[in-house]
């Protein structure tokens, strides 16, 4: 299925302007404010569109993991095991979405993996998280862990930076 970009992101910020509202009710205290989640769910989508043109993977697909792969976070406001507690909210997530159930299960398996980025999954797995470096990276991140570092090294050497 194709999608519409602006129509896609259109629901990420709705859904992260509705998780706003929430915080102002509870008084949710996040480890990353909810403007930083909106610049790096649309730029990880722009990098996975690249990287999945470049390495032949379904460009829409691959962005749309990018854009939602933090969506555990969205919800818990927390760091710790965000990846893990993506599963629940990205499922509900994609059920608006008329894509095949494998593409759909293939996103959800980005999502919990994507912070595993010492391990090698399939090629969605690995758009993600490129993406998630390299726009961390581009953020001004410093990057340190060395498979995060060899990771990026990869990166921007396919892409030519």
């Amino acid at each position: 299925m194709k999608w519409e970009f602006i129509n896609h992101m259109d629901k990420i910020y709705a859904l992260l302007g509705e998780l706003e509202e929430k915080d102002r009710e509870n008084g949710l205290e996040r480890d990353y404010p909810l403007s930083w989640e909106r610049v790096h769910a649309a730029s990880c989508a722009q990098i996975g569109r690249l990287l999945a043109q470049k390495r032949g993977v379904d460009i829409e697909l691959a962005a749309l993991a990018c854009s939602i792969h933090d969506i555990g976070r969205w919800y818990t406001g927390r760091q710790k095991d965000h990846a893990l507690y993506g599963e629940e909210p990205v499922r509900k997530f994609l059920a608006s979405y008329s894509l095949e159930e494998k593409d759909k299960e293939e996103i959800t398996q980005a999502v919990i993996h994507h912070s595993e980025k010492d391990m090698i999954g399939s090629p969605i797995e690995e758009i993600v998280k490129d993406a998630d470096i390299l726009d961390c990276y581009l953020h001004g991140d410093k990057i340190t862990k060395p498979y995060h570092v060899a990771r990026l090294e990869k990166i921007m050497e396919e892409l030519g930076i």
